[in-house]
């Protein structure tokens, strides 16, 4: 079969006998593309509302802490398969109690009792001030221009960042490649295509470091899981909204079970 640059079908083989064959009604299935604070998003689902509409306060946000956004370039990424389900790593992102034990080097970047955690509907902000570049174990900030820790989770399985430094801006996602397998995909966008040396830094504390405490800290409760003595726990929610509280662990929840309790009801 061939087809139009419009989707519609040009030919296809054998059909040209066959009767009340109609190529109209044969061309490609349309998928919406929506651009959205200077993203690309492809989704299946004809009916669903555009992201403007359901999260409207995150473009807002992201062109409030990274304005710059349309004049920085895709320079690398990073790729990982990581033995967890993705709600795991979710779950890991959405809270940071375990930060100041595990990233010692990320808490020397992050002034952690500045960080605000909000959640807002489709996403979850994280909001924080970095701390003074002579008092910083992960990576180089001298001059920054960049002085925001600014991420946002995005249901289901998308984060966007900016973190401290040069003008930057961070896009991952994660994404369900079997019950207890998940592959990663983290971009980096920065004002110029090749990484400068402070920006290589930044690269590999967050694929060396970073990274690696958070994948071994997700595989481990993902093997953990497996226990006969395995039990949930209580939420431990902070009134204050830090970076400490557990109350976006939570809102994630609820939109899961939001999403399973849809489908039930359609049958599926």
């Amino acid at each position: 079969m061939a087809y139009n640059l419009d989707g519609s079908l040009r030919t296809a083989l054998g059909t040209e006998c066959l009767a009340g064959f109609r190529k109209e009604a044969y061309g490609l299935i349309e998928v919406r593309v929506e651009e959205f604070v200077g993203l690309y998003f492809v989704n299946l689902d004809r009916n669903v509302e555009p992201l403007f509409k359901t999260a409207s306060e995150l473009k807002s946000e992201v062109e409030k802490y990274a304005p710059d956004l349309s004049r920085l370039t895709f320079a690398h990424r990073l790729s990982y398969t990581i033995k967890a389900n993705w709600k795991a790593i979710v779950d890991n992102f959405l809270e940071c109690r375990h930060c100041p034990v595990a990233h010692r080097d990320f808490c020397s970047l992050i002034d952690m009792n500045t960080c605000e955690v909000e959640n807002r509907g489709l996403f979850i902000a994280h909001m924080a001030k970095a701390k003074a570049a002579d008092n910083n174990s992960a990576y180089n900030v001298v001059d920054a221009t960049v002085t925001d820790h600014a991420v946002w989770y995005l249901w289901p399985n998308m984060a966007l960042m900016r973190y401290p430094g040069r003008g930057n801006f961070m896009v991952w996602r994660f994404v369900p490649d079997g019950p207890e397998t998940t592959k990663e995909e983290f971009d980096f966008f920065f004002e110029t295509s090749t990484p400068n040396a402070q920006e290589q830094e930044a690269i590999r504390y967050i694929d060396t470091v970073l990274q690696r405490e958070d994948i071994d800290i997700v595989e481990s409760v993902q093997r953990g899981m497996h226990s006969p003595g395995f039990n949930r726990g209580p939420y431990l929610i902070d009134p204050k909204r830090s970076g400490l509280s557990e109350h976006g662990v939570h809102h994630f929840h609820a939109l899961l079970a939001k999403a399973y309790s849809s489908r039930s009801a359609r049958g599926c």
